[in-house]
């Protein structure tokens, strides 16, 4: 596309109907549209990059290997050994000869009272908590970056807002020291149109300051330059359900609620492992021994010594605790009352969950209603203003009736950036709750 725009550019200055630094405008233009990023265009760059996100990744990886690990004791344990010993006494005991033993055992849990299945279920408990857990980094960084995102875009509007109020007032005070220099103004005027003047100003650089902060925060959380992906989406699709269907969505889908279920889920599987250990467990080993000797010295008796002998020796093993000193009771009990805390847990944020939640969807709902009277309050009062200004430069409005109905304006026009800011944002931290946002981006 940049390609075909240039080559058309460069044919237009050939043929002399573009001045060269025309084109050179044209290509900075098109270099700064080609850099503006949409939101999910931010949010992608800045997850590929986070470092926490890629720690919660490698969370996940951990708890899939212990399952794997898990599967080792379902498995039966191979284990290959060899020695080679040289003997030599002299004396009345006469021996000398070396001898190399080769060992394979083949060893394997027949019954382990259901611990090694239920260590299995716990370690996929644990992966599931740690997928959870990913889930809750990716939701906390791509609020960040919305938060970051949204500020610079607001921010700059704001700035854009207080700029034509100070211009505007400005204005107004070139007129009244015109007046007052004909005697049209009084001191009093002037000082009060100085001093708004002074108001507008420090605004303009208290929202210039909020914006620069906005814009070195949004830069922290994409780990690029701003002008790399420069934020200017305002436009986004707002649709919200009835509470009660929303508040479903987040009992089945919030991610803190679904990390308290796994570990519950997970210390169940604790009480039954720690019984498992005062239960019977049974095992079966079997191993085959060759040993190969070689006789430095001929055996008195003439017997051969030289050669290999082979031993298998098959062991069938059953271990039983009767009595472990009140241990695993006492484990059991505790890990139970763990569980009984976790679900009093649950319990708690589900409650907090669902205030938080509700505050949101009131925040989305009545901003949504805000924009509608704003706008009208923003247009009227634009009416206002022009209506005003053109009877004060006639001289037949006072100067404070011009001030408040500029003041007012101004108010509006900030109130309704600041309505839109949060409206959306309120919205996607709604998406969270609901455990939706991140299908929201793509994820």
């Amino acid at each position: 596309m940049i390609k075909k725009i240039v080559n058309n550019l460069i044919l237009l200055m050939v043929c002399g109907f573009l001045h060269p630094q025309t084109l050179s405008a044209s290509l900075d233009e098109e270099k700064l549209i080609s850099s503006n990023a949409t939101l999910k265009e931010a949010v992608r760059e800045s997850i590929e990059l986070n470092y926490r996100v890629k720690q919660a990744k490698e969370r996940v990886i951990q708890a899939d290997f212990m399952i794997r690990e898990a599967l080792a004791d379902f498995l039966p344990q191979v284990t290959l050994s060899s020695n080679t010993k040289r003997l030599q006494y002299s004396g009345f005991d006469i021996q000398d000869y070396a001898q190399t033993d080769l060992t394979a055992a083949v060893s394997y849990n027949l019954y382990s009272g259901g611990k090694s299945k239920a260590q299995m279920d716990k370690n996929k408990i644990v992966k599931k908590e740690q997928q959870e857990k990913l889930k809750g980094t990716m939701q906390e960084e791509i609020s960040k970056v919305i938060d970051s995102y949204l500020s610079v875009v607001y921010g700059r509007l704001s700035m854009d807002v207080n700029k034509k109020n100070y211009e505007k007032l400005l204005k107004i005070y070139e007129i009244v020291k015109t007046k007052r220099a004909l005697g049209a103004a009084t001191a009093g005027d002037e000082n009060s149109i100085s001093s708004s003047v002074f108001n507008a100003k420090t605004a303009m650089t208290n929202t210039e300051s909020a914006y620069n902060n906005a814009k070195n925060y949004y830069e922290f959380s994409i780990n690029k330059n701003i002008e790399q992906l420069n934020p200017f989406e305002t436009s986004f699709d707002v649709k919200l359900e009835e509470f009660d269907n929303v508040f479903e969505q987040i009992k089945s889908k919030n991610v803190d609620l679904n990390i308290i279920k796994a570990q519950i889920e997970g210390k169940k599987k604790d009480v039954y492992i720690n019984k498992a250990t005062a239960w019977p467990t049974v095992d079966l080993s079997v191993s085959n021994t060759r040993r190969y000797r070689d006789d430095y010295i001929q055996s008195i008796s003439n017997i051969p010594t030289d050669g290999f002998n082979s031993d298998t020796i098959m062991l069938l093993s059953i271990n039983y605790n009767i009595y472990t000193g009140g241990r695993v009771e006492a484990k059991t009990a505790r890990i139970m009352s763990e569980t009984t805390d976790n679900i009093y847990n649950l319990e708690y944020i589900t409650k907090e969950t669902k205030w938080d939640s509700q505050k949101l969807f009131n925040s989305v709902q009545t901003n949504t209603d805000t924009l509608e009277t704003l706008t009208g309050e923003i247009v009227a009062s634009e009416k206002m203003v022009d209506a005003y200004w053109e009877r004060f430069r006639l001289s037949s409005q006072d100067l404070i009736t011009l001030l408040l109905a500029q003041r007012q304006l101004n108010s509006a026009e900030l109130e309704k950036l600041r309505s839109e800011k949060t409206r959306i944002i309120d919205y996607f931290n709604l998406l969270a709750k609901e455990g939706k946002l991140l299908e929201y981006f793509g994820y």
